[in-house]
C-alpha cells in the first residue's frame, strides 16, 4: 500500500475518540500497522473496525498510560505483534470537568496532571527506550493552545491544571527532542486549538460558549478531529525529517494574536 506510513507501525493512546480515532483512522490509510489504546473497549473496537476498513491492521490494547508497567506493556505487545514501533502519538487525556463533581481542586488537579503530564511521560519513555534500540522513530504529543498561552478570565480560574499539564507537554517535548536527536527519535507537540471532541461537548453544545470560542479563533470556527490528525501525520512521516523540538499550533490563528 502506498501511503506516507508506508512500513510504519504506529501505536496511538486515547484512541477511542476524537483526535487520536481520527489519526488512527488517517494513518491506517496512509499504509500504517496501527496500535491502539484506551481504557473502553467498546469504543475501540469500533474504531479498530474503521482502521481495518482504511486497509490497515489493528491491535485493540486496553491500558491504563498512568500506570508504568501497563504503559510498559503497551510498547512491549505492539512491538511483539508488529515487531517495532515507528510512531507514538500521546492522545490520551482529560480536562478538570472530567473528574467527579464532588472533588475538591486539588484532587482534581492531581488527577489531570497525573493523566495528561505523567501518562505521556511514561509513555515517552517506554517508547523512547524501544526506538533508539531499533534506529530512531518520530513521537508526537498532544499539547494545547494552552500549553503556549494562558485561559482567558472567562474560561479559567488562573490555577487551571489542564493549562499547567500542557505547558509540562511542551517542556517535555522539548526537553526529550534535545537529548534523543542524536538517536534518531524525533519529538514534536501540536498545540490544537478548541476542536469538536468529547472533551470539548461541554462547551461547544452550548451555544452561548460555543459563540465565545467561535470568535476566539481568528478563523470564526473551531476545529475538526481530522484537522488535527493531518497535522499529527506530517510530523509522524518522513517529511518532517528535520523538525524535532517543534510545538506547531493548529488552531486557527487563537495564538497569533
Amino acid at each position: 500500500m502506498a501511503g506516507r506510513l508506508r512500513d510504519k507501525v504506529a501505536l496511538i493512546t486515547g484512541a477511542a475518540s476524537g483526535i487520536g480515532a481520527a489519526t488512527a483512522v488517517l494513518f491506517a490509510q496512509e499504509g500504517a500497522k496501527v496500535a491502539l489504546n484506551d481504557l473502553p473497549a467498546t469504543d475501540l473496537e469500533t474504531v479498530a473496525a474503521q482502521v481495518k476498513n482504511a486497509g490497515g491492521e489493528a491491535l485493540v490494547m486496553v491500558g491504563d498510560v498512568t500506570n508504568r508497567p501497563d504503559s510498559q506493556r503497551l510498547v512491549d505487545e505492539t512491538v511483539k505483534r508488529f515487531g517495532r514501533v515507528d510512531v507514538l502519538v500521546n492522545s490520551a487525556g482529560v480536562a478538570p470537568r472530567n473528574a467527579p463533581p464532588d472533588w475538591d481542586w486539588e484532587k482534581v488537579w492531581d488527577y489531570v496532571m497525573v493523566v495528561n503530564m505523567k501518562g505521556t511521560l511514561l509513555m515517552c519513555k517506554a517508547v523512547a527506550d524501544q526506538m533508539v534500540k531499533q534506529g530512531g522513530g518520530s513521537i508526537v504529543n498532544l499539547s494545547s493552545i494552552y500549553g503556549l498561552v494562558g485561559r482567558p478570565r472567562e474560561l479559567g480560574t488562573g490555577l487551571d491544571p489542564y493549562v499547567h499539564s500542557k505547558g509540562g507537554v511542551v517542556q517535555l517535548t522539548r526537553d526529550m527532542a534535545v537529548h534523543f536527536a542524536r538517536e534518531g527519535v524525533r519529538v514534536n507537540a501540536l498545540c490544537p486549538g478548541f476542536v469538536f471532541t468529547n472533551l470539548t461537548k461541554a462547551l461547544t453544545d452550548k451555544p452561548e460558549s460555543r459563540k465565545f470560542l467561535e470568535e476566539k479563533h481568528p478563523m470564526g470556527r473551531l476545529g475538526q478531529p481530522d484537522e488535527i490528525a493531518r497535522a499529527a501525520l506530517f510530523l509522524a512521516s518522513d517529511d518532517a525529517s528535520f523538525v524535532t523540538g517543534a510545538c506547531l499550533p493548529v488552531d486557527g490563528g487563537y495564538t497569533a494574536q
